[in-house]
């Protein structure tokens, strides 16, 4: 995980942002202890409360620290072509 972010000034709610393990280093622990650390930190800062948006594949080591899933988010991908948006233009074209 690369941040850990306040949803806003006065919540007791942290965010995890950006965690993944590559395959070949995968079933060693890692993303737990990663998780688990994210947590005792946010904890350690006063906050109640660690979202963390995961992959189904994550929903057991989660579970095992823990974490209940409260609700489903549905993905989206713009696709700016389809929406008449023009392309952004290249740096240095």
């Amino acid at each position: 995980m690369r941040r850990l972010d306040q949803v806003s000034p006065g919540h007791r709610l942290r965010v995890a942002v950006g965690g993944s393990t590559l395959p070949r280093w995968r079933r060693r622990g890692i993303y737990r202890a990663t998780v688990a650390y994210r947590a005792r930190l946010a904890a350690s800062r006063g906050f109640r409360f660690i979202q963390v948006d995961a992959s189904p594949d994550s929903k057991p080591v989660l579970a095992r620290l823990g974490m209940a899933p409260v609700a489903t988010t549905i993905p989206f991908v713009w696709n700016r072509a389809a929406s008449g948006e023009a392309p952004e233009n290249p740096a240095g074209a």
